[in-house]
C-alpha cells in the first residue's frame, strides 16, 4: 500500500473479528514502532503483548471512556480484540539523558511517535487498531505487574476489523497553517 493510502485508511477501530493475529504480524508492528524517532534516540518504549483473555478483561476493567475517570464505565469493546499491545515508557532511560523534563513530557512524545508507526503498520498489513489511553495508570500497572519506574502510555488493540473500514471524514476539518508567524 502507498503511504498516502495507509494514512488515509488509518481510523480508530473499535470492533474486531473473532480471528487470531499471528505472532509474526505483532512482531512486525512492534518492529515498526521501534523505528520511530525519539529525543536523543533514547527509545524509552517497552511492549507487553497480551493474548490471555483473563488478563485482557482485567486490563479492560482499568479503562474508562472519555473524561469519566471517576466513573466505572470500562471500554468493553476492547474485549473483541484478540491481542493487546501495551506500550510503556522506561522513565529512568529517558531521565538519565534529559532529567525531569523527560518524565514530564518526552516519554509521552517519544512513545506517541512509536504508537503512530504501529498504527500505520497495522493498517498496511490489513489489520486495525485504536490508540487507547483512557486507563487508570495505577490499576493497569498492578494488572501487568509493572515496576514503579515503568509508565504505561497506551493500550493498542490489534485485530482484523469487523464491519465497515471506511475512514471518517470531516470536510470542515482542515489543518491550521500559518506562514512565518502565528496568525499570518
Amino acid at each position: 500500500m502507498e503511504f498516502d493510502e495507509v494514512a488515509a485508511k488509518r481510523i480508530s477501530v473499535r470492533a474486531y473479528q473473532n480471528r487470531e493475529v499471528e505472532d509474526k504480524s505483532i512482531n512486525e508492528i512492534i518492529a515498526c514502532g521501534h523505528k520511530a524517532p525519539s529525543a536523543g534516540n533514547v527509545k524509552p518504549w517497552e511492549f507487553i503483548v497480551v493474548r490471555n483473555k483473563t488478563i485482557i478483561a482485567d486490563i479492560v476493567d482499568t479503562t474508562y471512556s472519555g473524561s469519566s475517570i471517576n466513573e466505572e464505565n470500562p471500554q468493553k469493546w476492547l474485549l473483541t480484540a484478540p491481542v493487546l499491545i501495551v506500550v510503556c515508557a522506561n522513565k529512568p532511560k529517558s531521565f538519565k539523558k534529559y532529567g525531569e523534563e523527560a518524565v514530564k513530557t518526552l516519554i509521552y512524545l517519544d512513545c506517541s511517535a512509536c504508537v503512530e508507526n504501529m498504527l500505520l503498520k497495522a493498517v498496511d498489513m490489513g489489520l486495525a487498531s485504536c490508540y487507547v489511553n483512557g486507563f487508570r495508570i495505577d490499576r493497569l500497572k498492578k494488572v501487568l505487574g509493572l515496576p514503579y519506574y515503568i509508565e504505561p502510555i497506551a493500550v493498542l488493540p490489534v485485530g482484523y476489523p469487523a464491519g465497515c473500514r471506511a475512514g471518517k471524514t470531516n470536510p470542515a476539518s482542515k489543518p491550521l497553517v500559518y506562514n512565518e508567524r502565528y496568525g499570518d
